[in-house]
C-alpha cells in the first residue's frame, strides 16, 4: 500500500520519525497540526496491522468536532476499509486483513483505557487541557504502549504557557524525546491577512505562544498587561443622550456594575457602582440615574439561577422587569478567554486600543486592573484579594459579549486540509 503525501516542513518530521519513543509537535495556530495529527495516526495504525493504537483530545466536543473528521479523511484518503462505531468512538479498519482499532477517547476518561494494550498514542491539544490532568494521562497512557512494530508516543499542542507540555519536553528532557516547534507563519496556505487578523486580536504576550510556538509566560506577574494608566485613560464622560451599556457582576453583598459608552467599535468606561448589597439595590440605583435612557446590561449568566432577594424571581428577571435589555449568553465565556479580551481591547499586538477608563470617575476599577494578579497555585486570576468585585469582571461580561476573541479553529481546520506543494514522501511501504 503507498500512497504520496505533501507535507510542509514541520508535518513531514512528525510523520517520518518512526523511531523517537515520544514525540512532541508544538506550534501556533493554523500550522496544520490537526491534519498532521490525523494522518500520523493512520500511519502508525498501518505500520501496526492488527493492534490498538489511542487518539486523545482534551474533551469530547474537540474529539467529535475536529479529529474524528480529520480522521475520516485520512482513513479515506488510503483507501483504507472502516467501520466507525459512534457509540465506542471507535474506528475498526482492516490493514493487512487484520482487525486494527483506532480508539478515540477524550483526555478526561484516559483511567478508562488503562486496560487497553496498544501500539501506539497520538495526544491532539495537549496544553489546552489541565496541566496535572495531561500529565498524569500522558504517564498512564505511555504504560500501556507494549505491543506492535513501531510504538511510540506522539504529542502535539499549540503552546499554552509553561504547562505539562514544557515539563515533558523541556524540564524531563531526556534521549528519547524530541520536540518538534513550528510558527504559523511556516504553512504559507493560509490566507494573506490571517497573521494580520490573529495580531489584531491577541494581545502581544499571546503572539509568541499563538503565532511563533513559543512557550511563554501566559500565568504571572500582573493580569491586565496591556492597560496603561496613562494611554488607556480618557476624558470622555456621559453625554446624557447616548445609550448605557453596563456590564454586571452578582456576588453576594458586594455586587459591582460598569457603566459604558460604546461609540465607533470603542469602549469607554464612565462610572462604577460597586460594592451593592444586592441586585433590587442595584436596579433602584440604575432606574434613578439613567431614567428615560435605553440600557443594555451585560450581566454575570450565572444571574439567570441566582435569586438575590426575592424567592421565585432570579437576578436577570429583576433586570429585565426594570426595562433593561439583557445581553448576555446562556453560560459565562472561559476566564482566560476573557482576560485575553480585555487584555485586546486595552491594547493589541499591533499597538491598537479600543477600551479606555475615565480614571477620575472609575477609581476603584482603575486600582482593580493595575492589582489584579495571578494565583501562583492555580495559575488564574487571584480571588483572594478581591479585586474582581471592584468591576474587572462586570467589564469583562460586556467585553466578551460586544468584542469576543474571535475563534481561529475554523480557519485553521480549513488552512490545514488543503494541499501541501513542497515535499511528497511514500507514507507506508
Amino acid at each position: 500500500m503507498k500512497k504520496a503525501l505533501s507535507l510542509l516542513p514541520h508535518q513531514y518530521q512528525l510523520l517520518t520519525d518512526i523511531n523517537t519513543k515520544i514525540l512532541g509537535l508544538v506550534s501556533g495556530f493554523g500550522a496544520g497540526k490537526t491534519y498532521a495529527v490525523a494522518r500520523k495516526a493512520v500511519d502508525l495504525a498501518m505500520r501496526n496491522a492488527g493492534c490498538d493504537g489511542i487518539v486523545t483530545e482534551p474533551n469530547f466536543p474537540l474529539l467529535t468536532q475536529i479529529l474524528i473528521p480529520e480522521l475520516k479523511d485520512a482513513l479515506n484518503f488510503y483507501n483504507i476499509p472502516y467501520e466507525f462505531k459512534a457509540g465506542e468512538s471507535i474506528f475498526y479498519c482492516t490493514i493487512e486483513g487484520k482487525e486494527t482499532r483506532i480508539i478515540c477517547k477524550s483526555m478526561e476518561g484516559y483511567e478508562r483505557l488503562i486496560g487497553i494494550n496498544a501500539a501506539w498514542v497520538v495526544m491532539d491539544e495537549f496544553d489546552t487541557a489541565k496541566p496535572e490532568l495531561a500529565y498524569n494521562a500522558f504517564i498512564k497512557l505511555l504504560g500501556r504502549i507494549r505491543v506492535g512494530t513501531v510504538r511510540q508516543m506522539v504529542i502535539v499542542s499549540t503552546p499554552e504557557g509553561f504547562r505539562a507540555m514544557y515539563r515533558i519536553f523541556v524540564e524531563e528532557s531526556d534521549e528519547n524525546k524530541r520536540l518538534i516547534k513550528a510558527k504559523t507563519t511556516d504553512n504559507y496556505h493560509l490566507p494573506q491577512d490571517y497573521i494580520d487578523t490573529m495580531k489584531s486580536q491577541y494581545p502581544p504576550e499571546l503572539i509568541g505562544a499563538y503565532l511563533d510556538g513559543e512557550f511563554t509566560n501566559l500565568t504571572s506577574g500582573t493580569v491586565y498587561t496591556q492597560f496603561d494608566r496613562t494611554l488607556n485613560d480618557t476624558s470622555v464622560d456621559d453625554d446624557n443622550i447616548s445609550d448605557i451599556h453596563i456590564g454586571i457582576d452578582f456576588n453576594v453583598s458586594a455586587m459591582s456594575a460598569i457603566v459604558c459608552l460604546v461609540k465607533d467599535q470603542r469602549v469607554y468606561a464612565i462610572d462604577e457602582f460597586v460594592d451593592l448589597f444586592d441586585t433590587p439595590e442595584l436596579v433602584s440605583v440604575l432606574e434613578e440615574k439613567y431614567r428615560g435612557r435605553r440600557v443594555y446590561c451585560y450581566p454575570d449568566a450565572a444571574g439567570n439561577a441566582r435569586k438575590s432577594v426575592q424567592a421565585n424571581t432570579s437576578d436577570i428577571n429583576l433586570l429585565k422587569q426594570a426595562g433593561f435589555t439583557i445581553k448576555a449568553n446562556s453560560t459565562n465565556p472561559a476566564i482566560m478567554d476573557r482576560v485575553n479580551g480585555m487584555n485586546v481591547m486595552f491594547g493589541n499586538a499591533e499597538g491598537h486600543r479600543r477600551l479606555f477608563v475615565n480614571i477620575n470617575k472609575t477609581p476603584k476599577l482603575t486600582k482593580a486592573v493595575e492589582q489584579q494578579a495571578y494565583d501562583e497555585n492555580t495559575k488564574m486570576p487571584d480571588k483572594k484579594n478581591g479585586h474582581d468585585n471592584k468591576g474587572i469582571d462586570a467589564l469583562g461580561y460586556l467585553i466578551a459579549k460586544l468584542f469576543p476573541i474571535k475563534t481561529t479553529r475554523n480557519i485553521n481546520r480549513k488552512a490545514s486540509s488543503g494541499s501541501f506543494k513542497p515535499k511528497e514522501w511514500n507514507v507506508y511501504d
